[in-house]
């Protein structure tokens, strides 16, 4: 049984080599977690954090990946006063976890519920219960239909928690509408970051990705935001980002076991249409050439067009003249509702893509497979 202290189970949100535990809270406390015999606090410079209602905790892979398991320890805080603050006795509670597999990897990928619950879970239940258990969820942007009040935030967590228990790795990026709101601003304190930045890679088992935020879907001049956006300079940087992963010495998207690349960004930035006015499309194309040139992903998995399809090189929707092909495996009816989602499924007999709803399977295919 969940502690009355957590809304729901910890999210173990992968970013670069490291997991960020986000732990939705329904009081103030202090909180840390034990991994095989190591501990990590949510701290600021040495300050244990009890002023949020979310906690964020952050372990090295390699760590939980071997433990298998983590310890939540918290301490609800009564009164912070400036001398000999008010706290509650040391409570705790263990979850198991299920590290990413070097074989066969299911994923599930989800975007663009706005605001829906039952019907993504339906969808990914039935892909677990045709597929098997699933290894990664992606939760890529739009979960809320908007940030207009942090509690929205909670649905992120409420779907995570429903489908993994606090037992397997997630990865979760930011839509364009998460960027609508007054509570927009403060997204990524609710969220996984890299320094702030919601872009940055990632490294579970044999598998390198690249989350690409590609914030609006308009430009920053446009009266629906009145002057409150400036996502073109957002982007700018985050080209620079992109360079510099390919500078890297390191090459991390080359490092020893990664056999699988791929792509996850909420917007197909591979469509010249999804550009949201002309200066953003040498930004977009610049980075389709960074992914042909230099990454060579297996794919691009995106939303945002509330439609199922894969792009492949040279078809109608190659903006840019890809190498490699675009996964949108979001169908949504926001007014029924309905919701279909996308598994992935990585095995030796190549790349599975299934295009699911909470009732049956749309559409089933391997990946280069019959190219259209």
């Amino acid at each position: 049984m969940l502690s009355t202290i957590m809304k729901c189970t910890p999210a173990v949100c992968a970013v670069k080599d490291e997991y960020q535990i986000m732990i939705p809270v329904n009081a103030s406390a202090v909180m840390w977690i034990k991994v095989g015999g190591k501990t990590f606090y949510d701290e600021s410079n040495g300050i244990l954090r009890s002023d949020t209602d979310i906690h964020r905790i952050t372990v090295p892979m390699s760590v939980l990946d071997h433990a298998k398991e983590y310890t939540v320890y918290w301490r609800e805080v009564f009164e912070r006063k400036p001398y000999s603050p008010v706290l509650g006795e040391t409570q705790d509670q263990t979850f198991v976890f299920r590290p990413m597999k070097s074989d066969t990897v299911r994923a599930y990928m989800i975007s663009d519920t706005h605001g829906m619950y039952e019907q993504p879970i339906a969808a990914a239940e039935k892909f677990l219960e045709l597929y098997g258990e699933i290894d990664l969820l992606i939760l890529n942007g739009d979960i809320l239909s908007n940030s207009g009040d942090s509690a929205n935030f909670i649905l992120y967590y409420r779907i995570i928690e429903k489908l993994t228990g606090g037992e397997i790795p997630v990865i979760i990026s930011r839509g364009n509408h998460d960027l609508r709101g007054k509570c927009a601003e403060k997204l990524c304190e609710y969220m996984p970051v890299e320094h702030g930045n919601s872009y940055y890679t990632i490294r579970m088992g044999n598998i390198w990705a690249i989350l690409l935020d590609l914030g609006e879907d308009k430009e920053d001049e446009h009266k629906e935001y009145n002057g409150t956006i400036c996502c073109h300079a957002f982007r700018e940087r985050e080209t620079e980002f992109f360079e510099n992963v390919v500078k890297n010495e390191k090459n991390e998207y080359n490092a020893e076991g990664v056999e699988h690349r791929i792509v996850i960004s909420h917007v197909p930035f591979t469509r010249c249409d999804m550009a949201p006015d002309a200066k953003e499309s040498p930004l977009f194309k610049k980075w389709v050439e960074l992914l042909n040139d230099q990454i060579d992903p297996e794919f691009v998995l995106s939303g945002h067009t509330h439609w199922q399809y894969i792009a492949y090189p040279g078809g109608k929707y190659d903006g840019y003249g890809m190498k490699f092909p675009t996964v949108v495996g979001a169908l949504v009816d926001r007014e029924n509702p309905y919701f279909a989602g996308c598994g992935i499924i990585w095995s030796h007999d190549g790349i599975r893509i299934v295009f699911n709803d909470g009732d049956r399977v749309l559409e089933e295919t391997v990946l280069g497979e019959n190219k259209s």
